[in-house]
């Protein structure tokens, strides 16, 4: 026999079916994130303990950039001692450096060129990376659960936001009449010299916390800078996708309205910017205090010495990317190509939608015999073609007169130029030739005892490459010993190869 059921019995369920949907959405945005999101990537690598060690010690300090051959080098000059201590690390660092690439933990760009030549690519930390790095700093070196500080911090925040946001104006009066009250008993309280210095270990624990919260500056900057070319790439993508000729967001470009400065991230910095210039004089002279009268760890001094220099630092290069991203932006509009670029966006979207409607008709790997007639200019790869960057330009720089003779060029940078991105055979060459002058013979070994590596490790693969063509192999091997970049001590053992003649 069954039993009664009233409506409301059966009420609760689609609401719980609804609430079921809304924690499966949540549960996906939260897999998005553990697939994509570079904090999640990194932390959830194979190698994640050895990762977040080599980026901290070669890029965390001071939200610093390297180039991304000098960053290989390093964790090559790393990775040993890693290995030593038990961690897996079979390949190179200029593997572990694009791998971090293209999983969005290191963020690559190009420097500002000068004097015409092209800047360095260099890689710095991303914000993703930044919070993972954070995340274990903390797990390493957890803060107290509870200190009257950061209590005190909140609610002092809590008093002055519910004060000054207050929209009636006898009660801010009121609110500035107490604070007023409070600051002229401190006063006279100091007059009669019955008012004292914080405690040695309260001192340090607010400058702990100060610290703690300085802290996640770099990744909310680091955040900043993404979402600024985010926000470059929608306006980009607005301003191909509009076709009237009197456009109202065509017409704001070109008279300069600059909308990355009126975007969410860019009244944030600029905000930010106009605190600092404001406060700068006056939190150097309390750095200066502080670090005067509280008795910090050696770290936890260097950090607070550098902290406004960082800041300073991060804001001066948001600000220049913003203006250059803003300057190619109106270079865009002005320099007369939107309406090719346009057309060709639009004849990308014609080929893709005739490619979408012959689906359903044409096999995937059916054979399509097509003609084309060739026009004047010769068919290359698609991968020989150098994409034009119209944001790397320098705007100020004028155009070169084409009636003036060409500067010159400088034997010496181009030299430069050339050994950091092939080996200098040539001078590999001549320090053989000097070792068989001297001693009737030569291998690898006695040439680099003769002569340091002055390249590294390539130089010790430009000689080996010179003993394969040139040299005599022999049934012996040999230690050879070389230093690095950074001057770390290298060694291996070869196969001997013996030079008996010059190399030409």
């Amino acid at each position: 026999m069954g039993t009664a059921s009233s409506p409301g019995d059966a009420a609760p369920r689609p609401a719980a079916g609804h609430g079921t949907g809304r924690r499966g959405q949540a549960a996906r945005a939260v897999r998005a994130l553990l697939q994509e999101h570079p904090a999640w990537v990194l932390l959830r690598s194979r190698n994640a303990a050895a990762a977040v060690v080599l980026l901290d010690r070669n890029l965390g300090a001071s939200r610093r950039r390297l180039p991304v051959e000098q960053l290989a080098e390093r964790i090559d000059d790393d990775v040993p001692e890693l290995r030593r201590a038990g961690f897996e690390l079979p390949y190179s660092g200029y593997f572990y450096v694009s791998e971090w690439i293209d999983e969005g933990v290191l963020v690559r760009r190009r420097a500002a060129s000068s004097g015409g030549e092209p800047g360095t690519e260099t890689v710095e930390l991303s914000d993703g990376a930044l919070l993972a790095i954070r995340f274990v700093s903390r797990l390493s070196r957890p803060h107290p659960a509870v200190t009257p500080s950061r209590l005190g911090a909140v609610l002092d925040g809590l008093h002055r936001l519910a004060d000054e946001a207050d929209p009636d104006p006898e009660a801010r009066l009121a609110a500035l009449l107490e604070q007023r009250a409070a600051l002229d008993a401190k006063i006279e309280r100091a007059r009669r010299g019955d008012s004292e210095a914080l405690p040695a270990d309260v001192a340090v624990e607010r400058a702990r916390e100060i610290l703690a919260l300085a802290g996640d500056i770099p990744a909310d900057l680091a955040r900043v800078r993404t979402e600024l070319e985010r926000t470059d790439r929608e306006l980009r993508r607005r301003l191909l996708e509009s076709d009237g000729s009197r456009d109202t967001f065509l017409d704001d470009i070109y008279r300069g309205v600059d909308h990355l400065a009126e975007s969410e991230a860019g009244r944030g910095l600029v905000a930010f910017r106009e605190l600092l210039r404001r406060s700068e004089h006056t939190a150097q002279d309390d750095l200066g205090r502080v670090l005067d009268s509280v008795h910090l760890a050696p770290s936890e001094a260097s950090a607070l010495r550098r902290l406004l220099p960082t800041l300073q630092d991060a804001a001066d290069e948001l600000t220049d990317t913003m203006g250059v991203l803003r300057r190619a932006l109106q270079r865009m509009v002005r320099s007369g190509e939107l309406p090719a670029e346009r057309a060709l966006r639009r004849l990308i979207g014609e080929a893709q939608d005739a490619a979408l409607a012959a689906a359903p008709d044409v096999a995937p790997g059916a054979e399509l015999r097509l003609s084309l007639q060739l026009g004047a200019v010769a068919p290359r790869s698609v991968g020989g073609l150098a994409p034009h960057n119209p944001g790397g330009e320098d705007v100020e720089a004028p155009l070169a007169d084409p009636a003036l003779p060409p500067r010159p060029v400088s034997l010496t940078a181009l030299r430069a130029m050339a050994r950091d991105s092939e080996i200098d055979v040539d001078e590999l060459r001549g320090h053989v030739n000097d070792v068989v002058d001297q001693a009737g013979r030569a291998t690898v070994a006695s040439v680099l005892a003769a002569h340091p590596a002055t390249q590294g490790a390539a130089s010790v693969v430009g000689l080996l490459t010179l003993a394969e063509r040139h040299g005599t192999p022999t049934t012996e091997r040999e230690d050879v010993a070389w230093r690095s970049s950074r001057g770390v001590a290298r060694r291996a053992t070869l196969p001997q190869h013996q030079f008996e003649e010059h190399v030409p």
